[in-house]
């Protein structure tokens, strides 16, 4: 489960992520990147998953986010944030294995992560 935090100008995606995300909402969000990546070519990601219950292994990341394996090579970075520090090295796997830039952020820290992401 997502919805898009707030409608962003440019290169970059934003969604909040709730819960476990469908292969329906995995195809919405897909054709959501592949939008942007054809108006934008490369672009950034931010994910908020604060709250998100089933977010328990590293495995559960990467199906949910799925959908930006598809699109790795055109994503630049990618900057989470989350409510559990420990969460950190889940993050650094899935940019290892998607070739992600990705780094991890605490809740507190979103204006950082929104900084992170948008410096040129």
């Amino acid at each position: 489960m997502y919805d898009i935090i707030e409608e962003i100008r440019g290169n970059v995606v934003a969604i909040r992520i709730t819960g476990e995300i469908s292969d329906k909402e995995n195809e919405k969000l897909s054709h959501l990147v592949e939008q942007k990546r054809i108006a934008w070519g490369r672009i950034r990601v931010l994910i908020a998953a604060v709250h998100y219950p089933s977010f328990n292994s590293a495995e559960d990341l990467y199906d949910d986010l799925g959908f930006l394996v598809r699109f790795s090579s055109d994503i630049e970075r990618m900057a989470v944030v989350g409510d559990r520090s420990w969460k950190t090295t889940w993050v650094a796997l899935f940019g290892l294995f998607s070739g992600i830039e990705a780094r991890y952020f605490s809740k507190e820290d979103f204006e950082e992560a929104w900084r992170w992401l948008t410096a040129v």
